[in-house]
């Protein structure tokens, strides 16, 4: 594909463009060499935790309680309501479009 691109400039062009791509190259992989060069040892004692210091009881604190203790369950939480929400939303849009005059259902198609 370079070579297309190079062959299809004039010949007086083609030294500039390789200088060019050359150029581009050596700028990319030195970026990722110094990007690599940073190392060190990863922050391993950095914890996220939800406070709940200022809240005395309800669904705030049960949520920010199960985020503190497991984060597995969180996960698994998140997920069965970001469901139920997706689900409840559709089927509230459907019946508002219904009463509207809009079937959203199966469409007949003929060729």
């Amino acid at each position: 594909m370079k070579r297309l691109i190079i062959k299809m400039l004039p010949r007086r062009t083609r030294p500039a463009v390789k200088l060019r791509l050359a150029a581009i190259s050596a700028t990319v992989w030195l970026m990722a060499e110094a990007a690599l060069a940073g190392g060190g040892k990863p922050a391993t004692k950095i914890y996220n935790v939800a406070d709940t210091r200022a809240m005395d009881s309800g669904f705030s604190k049960w949520i920010a309680d199960v985020y503190n203790t497991n984060l597995w369950t969180y996960a698994l939480l998140v997920v069965v309501v970001m469901a139920l929400m997706g689900l409840i939303l559709g089927y509230g849009m459907d019946r508002v479009l219904g009463v509207l005059g809009i079937n959203l259902g199966k469409l007949d198609h003929h060729e």
